[in-house]
């Protein structure tokens, strides 16, 4: 029986690439123009490659990305009946891009077989999506062109003003370009501009030590523009990141300390037979007093 879009499905193997998770992340931050995903955050489309909330985002994230690496033209949504023929498509002309990947021709047989298979399937489906719509898609092209224009000395983009949805790279030198992405999080990626691994994204980074550990062999580099990025990366962006890893501890502890809160209230029978809760609070008692 296929899953239905409402229930949520388990998952045997989680252990999907992180690389090409981070790729797909990364397409679909940059060019959410084109592919119109609703998908804004890593935590979101880790949710949804689980299936944590249903199947139905995971769905929709694919179709779109079908949608996106088929090229078409209208803005109307692919349907599932629309599925089998253009993956088979697809298939047939990105051999290339399928090697190395787990892809069985199963998933081409329709969405729901596509949904049904293991974490790790489904985020090199998502990526090999992304990947073909990276190499033909004439709208993604034209966006990475006009940005690529407005570029012609290498310069870091702004810190203070980017916004998650990012065409203009963090920094630029020679054929290499450095994005950044992130609202609460950060993730640097090389892009290669080159003729030969053109849209090719690596993650470089997206923890504070990883950050500074990057930073320091930026700042050896000859280049200044590199020197400068790793000299943002020291003062911006690992306090920024060690900034954030606090504030969620913080919120985690307090969590923690209502839950035992909450454990710790006893529960007693009344005359009334209704169950209701000690009030521990001495303060709330003593404001009764008249003195």
């Amino acid at each position: 029986m296929s899953p239905s879009a409402n229930s949520p499905t388990e998952v045997a193997n989680t252990n999907y690439s992180a690389a090409n998770f981070a790729s797909i992340f990364a397409v679909l931050s940059t060019f959410n123009e084109v592919i119109r995903s609703n998908i804004k955050e890593p935590e979101e489309l880790h949710a949804a490659v689980l299936c944590t909330e249903g199947t139905q985002k995971l769905s929709d994230l694919a179709l779109a990305l079908l949608a996106a690496a088929s090229c078409r033209k209208t803005r109307t949504p692919l349907s599932a009946g629309h599925w089998p023929k253009l993956c088979s498509e697809l298939a047939g002309n990105t051999v290339f891009i399928l090697k190395g990947l787990q892809v069985p021709e199963t998933v081409a047989d329709s969405l729901d077989s596509f949904v049904e298979q293991p974490a790790a399937v489904r985020v090199d489906v998502l990526y090999w999506l992304c990947e073909a719509a990276l190499m033909d898609n004439p709208a993604i092209k034209e966006l990475v062109d006009r940005e690529a224009n407005k570029m012609r000395k290498p310069t870091l983009a702004s810190t203070a003003t980017q916004e998650l949805v990012r065409l203009e790279p963090f920094a630029e030198v020679s054929k290499q370009r450095y994005w950044m992405f992130g609202d609460k999080t950060r993730q640097l990626y090389l892009e290669s501009v080159s003729q030969r691994a053109r849209g090719k994204l690596e993650l470089l980074a997206q923890t504070p030590e990883e950050f500074a550990s990057l930073a320091q062999s930026l700042e050896t580099e000859r280049s200044a523009v590199l020197k400068e990025l790793g000299q943002v990366l020291t003062d911006e962006v690992v306090p920024y990141l060690e900034y954030q890893i606090k504030k969620r501890e913080r919120a985690e502890r307090a969590m923690q300390r209502q839950a035992m809160a909450l454990a710790n209230v006893h529960i007693y029978e009344t005359r009334t037979r209704k169950r209701q809760r000690v009030n521990y609070n001495v303060d709330e008692g003593l404001e009764a007093i008249d003195y």
